[in-house]
């Protein structure tokens, strides 16, 4: 009897799991699994005469998900692939599921607002909060329940995009994506003119000392879960950490403080590539701020560092020496002061240009105080045949600061200068302060026809050595009949080159003739020096008086001699 009942049992046993899908589904063949297929009924996969016809209606069947999830594909930019084990999935999120062996089917789904994919034949799947690696294990475990003969993938396909909150003194929704990170948005915020509280904000607080902007290290990215996330920009860049430059996420508020740099800064300077003032954020060390400014150039000496801080009970700084290597960890106040200094033995890189009558005109390298003009003209190879020593010139530019600020001292003292005592001596000299000219004055000739070393003056970086050729030829501008130029002849005077000019004008002034000096510029009377190749001859006008200033002076000098003879009859009166 317990034989018997034990072999009934077998039989109900076997009889039930060969009726059970679940439990005998991995036996089964690819015939019965197109049989017991939903989803091949639904895309008709089974054509006539028993053959299978894959995707024969796939059109239809994606107009019928598409009218289910429509969704806008839009393009947007991004740094690169997607982390997936980094990036969020939530509602509006379009993927593609995809579905390959026996059945060969892709189909785009949207996340839903309650944050699940729908998936025909296979129901619905929880994804929004879910990593986009978990996301796809959850969705591709769902559908090999249910296609387990098939391989499947779901890729994400276009992140959606969603509002977050900004505070600040700009306020309001912005729309981004989960790709878009916190530095985006300052970007919009900053170049964003169009803004009415900010720029109603800015136009009324114009005055100089108020310098307000955005702050782009103390800003503060609060999550929906009440998460707090501190934003820095420059140690973004600086380190490429994701922490510092985080990705937005639904419900964000992006709390964006505005600094008066004034009140909350660190100072960099020496021999660093971008020197300045920069905002504090607590928590900053050596290495942060050496960061921020781009780190050391080429000149720098990073054991040679010097820290200033201010001591509030003494209104004085104390000076803290520090080691790059060594201290990157040294923790930086605010108001802290930092000194990179540069190597002694730096070498500066200073040239001069030498041009015209030389063998070998160009750019040549000079030492810092060490070469002289002899050294570059033998560096040119020498002089041409042609070279005329006379005309020679030696122009040196200093920066254009320093002209500026040298320019305004000497300005600034005509209140100590006792020649000034009337407005024509004022015009005069500033008029004379204005038209300075850049030149060395050197004497060639003696230099390298004399060996004179007085005149082998050392150079300055910039300097420009011109070598001129004999120009033969004496310029006579004025009150002569023909302005221009005159060929020059040895000893001739300044009546023969007027002569040649076409002689005085009506309105010459003859007594004043003057001859300029092509070097010097210095004016002189004719008998006083000898004319030389490119000098100039100026004839000025005759300075008529009109009857009335003639009559004054006339009046004047009357005026003075009726003076004396009163005096003088005073005088024999008393006596």
């Amino acid at each position: 009897m317990n034989k018997q009942f034990s072999i009934a049992l077998i039989f109900i046993v076997l009889f039930s799991a060969f009726n059970n899908d679940e439990i005998f589904s991995q036996f089964k063949s690819k015939t019965q699994d197109s049989e017991d297929d939903p989803l091949g009924k639904i895309m008709n996969r089974s054509g006539t005469n028993g053959k299978v016809g894959i995707n024969a209606d796939a059109p239809d069947i994606f107009d019928q998900l598409n009218s289910q999830n429509t969704y806008t594909t839009r393009s947007m930019p991004i740094e690169g692939a997607i982390d997936p084990d980094v990036y969020i999935v939530g509602p509006n999120d379009l993927f593609t599921l995809g579905l390959y062996g026996y059945i060969n089917q892709q189909m785009p789904l949207v996340v839903s607002p309650e944050g699940s994919v729908i998936i025909p034949t296979v129901g619905e799947v929880e994804v929004s909060g879910l990593t986009l690696t978990a996301a796809k294990n959850s969705v591709i475990r769902a559908v090999k329940r249910r296609y387990y003969s098939s391989d499947a993938s779901f890729t994400l396909n276009t992140p959606r995009t969603f509002l977050i909150k900004v505070s600040g003194l700009t306020q309001g929704n912005f729309e981004v994506s989960p790709v878009t990170r916190v530095s985006e948005i300052l970007k919009v915020l900053i170049f964003d003119t169009l803004n009415t509280s900010r720029v109603f904000y800015e136009k009324t607080n114009e005055r100089e000392f108020f310098n307000n902007q955005i702050s782009l290290r103390n800003i503060e990215l609060i999550r929906k879960n009440g998460t707090v996330k501190k934003v820095d920009i420059y140690k973004y860049f600086l380190t490429n950490k994701d922490e510092f430059n985080p990705f937005f996420l639904e419900g964000d508020l992006l709390k964006i403080p505005y600094l008066q740099l004034d009140n909350n800064f660190i100072n960099i300077g020496g021999a660093v590539q971008l020197g300045g003032s920069y905002e504090y954020s607590e928590g900053d060390d050596l290495e942060t701020i050496i960061g921020i400014a781009r780190g050391f150039d080429v000149s720098a000496e990073p054991d040679s560092i010097i820290l200033y801080r201010a001591d509030e009970k003494s209104s004085d700084f104390r000076m803290i020496d520090l080691s790059y290597e060594k201290d990157k960890e040294f923790e930086i106040e605010s108001f802290d002061r930092i000194f990179v200094k540069s190597k002694i033995t730096y070498q500066k890189n200073l040239s001069v240009l030498i041009m015209g009558e030389v063998l070998r005109p160009g750019y040549y390298p000079i030492s810092f105080k060490k070469t002289r003009l002899k050294d570059i003209i033998e560096l040119a190879g020498g002089l041409k045949e042609k070279a005329y020593l006379p005309l020679s010139i030696l122009f040196r530019n200093y920066d254009a600061e320093y002209m500026a600020k040298d320019t305004a001292e000497v300005l600034l003292n005509l209140r100590a200068n006792d020649l000034i005592v009337s407005e024509i001596d004022k015009e005069n000299l500033v008029t004379d302060i204005k038209s300075r000219r850049n030149r060395v004055i050197v004497d060639f000739e003696k230099l390298l026809k004399e060996s004179d070393e007085s005149q082998n003056v050392l150079l300055e970086g910039k300097d420009i050595i011109y070598i001129n050729d004999n120009k033969n030829i004496v310029y006579v501008f004025g009150q002569v009949g023909q302005e221009g130029y005159v060929p020059f002849k040895e000893g001739a005077d300044a009546e023969y080159y007027i002569e040649k000019a076409g002689g005085y004008s009506n309105a010459a002034e003859e007594d004043d003739t003057r001859i300029i000096k092509f070097n010097s510029r210095g004016w002189y009377q004719p008998d006083q020096t000898k004319i030389e190749s490119g000098d100039y001859v100026y004839v000025p006008k005759e300075v008529r008086q009109t009857f009335g200033q003639t009559i004054s002076v006339i009046a004047q000098i009357a005026g003075v001699i009726l003076g004396v003879l009163t005096t003088y009859i005073l005088i024999k009166q008393n006596q």
